[in-house]
């Protein structure tokens, strides 16, 4: 898509997920590297204003990512197409895929019969 000025950008919600980044960033950096110094804080901070810019831009481009909301509602939606239930026991076979899957054709790397290779002996 080319670039649009009309297209909105969703400045709170970039935000929000930058300060997100950032609050995570600095737990791991206070949790698991023991020697962080205060530039490590700030380099955070930094590709914090980076990611908000560069989603801003994508944004006017037309690029929007979903989010958990749509999502979820997406494959609340999305009817179940797999052959097995969420317990794991098979239903019903669906006749239609199963006859549309075929074996594929041998390999070298598939047994086609008896083994190739000599038997090893025992020392």
């Amino acid at each position: 898509m080319a670039w649009d000025s009309s297209r909105p950008v969703p400045w709170q919600r970039l935000m929000r997920e930058a300060a997100i980044f950032l609050v995570l960033g600095v737990i791991i950096f206070a949790v698991a590297i023991k020697h962080s110094t205060p530039s490590s804080y700030v380099g955070l901070v930094v590709g914090m204003f980076l990611f908000v810019g560069v989603s801003a831009v994508l944004a006017k481009f037309g690029y929007s990512r979903q989010s958990m909301k749509e999502l979820r509602a997406a494959q609340a939606a999305r009817p179940r197409s797999s052959g097995r239930s969420r317990a794991g026991r098979s239903s019903t076979p669906n006749t239609a895929a199963a006859v549309a899957r075929t074996k594929p054709a041998p390999t070298k790397r598939t047994s086609t019969g008896p083994s190739q290779r000599p038997n090893r002996k025992r020392r």
